[in-house]
């Protein structure tokens, strides 16, 4: 969609919510997971950049007729307030894309906790999340464990999914526990966020990372990535 008008509706200050905030906006800019909008507030004159909101929580969104209310991960720029009306387009990037009847889904996240990968656990009946930051609520059938556990557990998963920061990309082999050679059997995709100031428009380069062998544009080429695109 083009800009369009979205309503904060709730600030969501309790860690068991797992998300910043809920954001009122038409049902046919709900992003996927690993998608993201980029909402501005029309009358900050001081802010120039728009900021990045991913869907958040594993709760569904809420969708009634053309409105939806959407749980999105922060950081929210301290003058947001509920009520507040903002200007945003979106959904942009690529987001994440499972495997049909995936069973058993692994979902790590470093740098933060994994809010921005909770929306996929509605995928899969097993599901186990490896971060070292803290969770809030979760259903019964999502497993929480360290990140120091996930090399051991990829054997184990059908798919892993991964909110990796720019910065660990080139550390990923040793991140999975690889010393050598990549399985060809991995399967999985990371989502990954530097700042993204133009959302695809320019192409300014701000957004550009490196692998060990290659330098991707997270705007254009992302923000989700195979793991086989990283390791490669």
């Amino acid at each position: 969609m083009n800009h369009y008008t979205v309503r904060l509706f709730a600030l969501l200050l309790e860690p068991y919510q797992n998300a910043a905030a809920r954001l009122q906006l038409p049902a046919a800019a709900l992003p996927r997971p690993g998608q993201y909008l980029q909402v501005h507030d029309s009358t900050d004159n001081e802010t120039a950049i728009a900021t990045q909101l991913f869907a958040a929580g594993w709760q569904p969104s809420t969708v009634d007729g053309d409105a939806a209310e959407l749980a999105v991960a922060g950081p929210l720029p301290a003058r947001w307030q509920p009520g507040h009306a903002l200007r945003a387009r979106g959904p942009l990037g690529r987001g994440f894309s499972l495997p049909p009847h995936t069973r058993r889904l692994a979902l790590a996240a470093w740098g933060h906790n994994a809010a921005r990968l909770l929306p996929l656990a509605e995928a899969a009946p097993e599901v186990a999340v490896f971060c070292d930051e803290s969770l809030g609520e979760l259903p019964s059938h999502i497993e929480v464990q360290p990140l120091a556990a996930l090399p051991a557990a990829l054997a184990w998963a059908d798919f892993v999914a991964l909110d990796l920061p720019p910065t660990h990309v080139e550390e990923l082999p040793s991140l999975l526990g690889f010393k050598e050679r990549v399985p060809k059997t991995l399967n999985g995709q990371a989502l990954i966020t530097p700042p993204m100031p133009c959302g695809g428009l320019a192409q300014c380069g701000v957004c550009s990372f490196a692998s060990q062998r290659k330098t991707f544009l997270a705007c254009t080429s992302g923000p989700v990535f195979s793991l086989a695109e990283l390791l490669g």
